[in-house]
């Protein structure tokens, strides 16, 4: 058993070390905020550390192996796991006041809990840290295949922690301490395999997982409404009823006829027809001139724009040579093949 337990201790000093270098070079660009790649170093140290442990617990002879540097490792691990992916699952300005005093909290906990209770107390911890990531990661329901992907990651580690603290807490009392050290080396070395497997089948799923943490974010005001009817009923009010034709349509207004709010209509234009508000006004006013140019010849180039909503013929013609690289009169002479209007 002691030399399955080095193995174990072996393969996971080994992966924490490869883990720091990949953190200090390939994920040096990676836009984590800095507490949370310090958490990184701890979290990795701090796993090492525990595992080397192990093996003096395994061949002490005292009835609490546990020590106050172990414990204390223990607890500091935990934190620098949450603030590590609290860093790649949320926004940097997120970070809430009070999560900067945990550091202190977790450390006064290590440093007074007593021994007995320490490993059920840390890996409580460490499974609320896991839990609450899992709601994190809820967040990317909307873009199922991180979801699909990292909920169960979490959750598993959440399951891990919950089997550890369950060993701790029976190790004094019948268990024994050598079940819980095989039983935590086996965890750790299952969490760094998964770990190195997930990054070679994934090499990217650290940036793929921020880009989804931004578009959640980005869909957050839509998260309750029907995006693919609001955009059936906006297209209806622009090409059936013609409310650009209106001089002053406003985003509010618009808002108001689809039950959206400013923010909403805004994030359904800008997310979903990757334009801004202004910009789909003009383009329908343009597209309406078109029309009314060649299939009304006799009416005058101000009246048409007059007509389909523009304010004064200067933005008219600055509008449509925008959009189509020519100014009215040019197009209508070049659709009828005739003279100037």
């Amino acid at each position: 058993m002691t030399d399955l337990l080095l193995l174990l201790v072996g393969f996971s000093v080994g992966a924490a070390v490869l883990l720091m270098l990949a953190l200090a070079t390939a994920y040096r660009g990676l836009d984590l905020p800095p507490q949370s790649r310090a958490a990184g170093w701890v979290m990795l140290l701090g796993l090492a550390h525990t595992q080397w442990s192990h093996l003096g617990m395994l061949e002490s002879a005292a009835a609490m192996p546990l020590t106050r540097s172990y414990v204390l490792v223990l607890f500091l691990q935990s934190l620098g796991f949450y603030w590590l992916l609290l860093g790649l699952l949320r926004r940097h300005e997120d970070w809430r006041r009070w999560e900067w005093s945990l550091p202190l909290l977790v450390l006064a906990a290590g440093a007074g809990v007593p021994l007995v209770w320490a490993i059920p107390l840390a890996l409580g911890m460490g499974t609320a840290f896991a839990l609450h990531l899992a709601l994190l990661v809820y967040r990317l329901r909307a873009l199922r295949r991180w979801f699909r992907l990292e909920l169960p990651v979490v959750l598993v580690f959440a399951v891990m922690g919950m089997t550890i603290g369950i060993a701790g807490v029976w190790a004094p009392f019948g268990l024994g301490w050598a079940a819980y050290v095989q039983t935590y080396a086996w965890m750790i070395a299952i969490g760094f395999f998964g770990v190195l497997w997930l990054l070679l089948a994934v090499p990217d799923i650290a940036s793929k997982t921020q880009e989804a943490v931004a578009q959640s974010y980005a869909q957050s005001t839509l998260g309750r409404v029907d995006v693919q009817a609001k955009l059936a009923e906006l297209t209806r009010l622009f090409e059936v009823e013609r409310i650009h034709r209106d001089e002053g349509l406003s985003l509010a207004r618009v808002a108001e006829l689809m039950a959206l709010s400013t923010h909403q209509l805004s994030e359904l234009v800008n997310a979903h027809l990757g334009i801004g508000f202004s910009k789909l006004v003009r383009q329908h006013r343009v597209r309406d001139a078109q029309r009314m140019l060649v299939e009304e010849p006799r009416a005058s180039v101000l009246s048409v724009g007059l007509a389909v909503g523009f304010a004064s013929q200067s933005t008219f013609y600055v509008a449509f040579k925008d959009e189509l690289g020519v100014v009215p009169g040019q197009y209508r002479k070049q659709a009828l093949g005739s003279g100037s209007d």
